[in-house]
């Protein structure tokens, strides 16, 4: 629980002057060059809502968020393929939440479920390696 605490704080202090809303602007998922990261969830998703309070009001704050900026997209319109993005999954999605990191029209890599901050956030850095890695 400290660590996870202190996960929270430290991505506070890292948080950037430009923030980004957690729901991204079509514009972002359009610029199909760069990476994002769509977040499928659900209302009544008991792990989505808990992701929204501890991880939702800071990632926009985080330098993380400027590389890899993340669009909430509902599961309803996903499984309905009511968005741009849908065919560039690799594999079907069937549980929320789902974060899919999408770039170039390649699913790069995804995180499913969510249990705490601490673990969110260990999934992160590896898809962050992966566009480190990249450039």
């Amino acid at each position: 629980m400290k660590a996870t605490a202190l996960l929270l704080v430290l991505a506070g202090l890292v948080a950037s002057a430009t923030t980004m809303p957690l729901q991204a602007s079509a514009d972002t998922a359009a610029r199909s060059d760069s990476p994002v990261l769509i977040y499928i969830y659900s209302p009544e998703c008991g792990a989505c809502r808990q992701f929204d309070r501890e991880v939702g009001p800071i990632y926009s704050k985080t330098v993380e968020s400027l590389a890899l900026p993340i669009e909430r997209v509902l599961i309803d319109d996903w499984q309905a393929k009511r968005h741009q993005l849908v065919e560039c999954a690799s594999a079907a999605v069937i549980g929320t939440p789902t974060f899919l990191q999408i770039q170039n029209c390649q699913e790069l890599d995804r995180i499913t479920g969510y249990s705490d901050a601490e673990l969110f956030w260990l999934g992160h850095r590896r898809m962050m390696n992966r566009i480190e890695s990249d450039l």
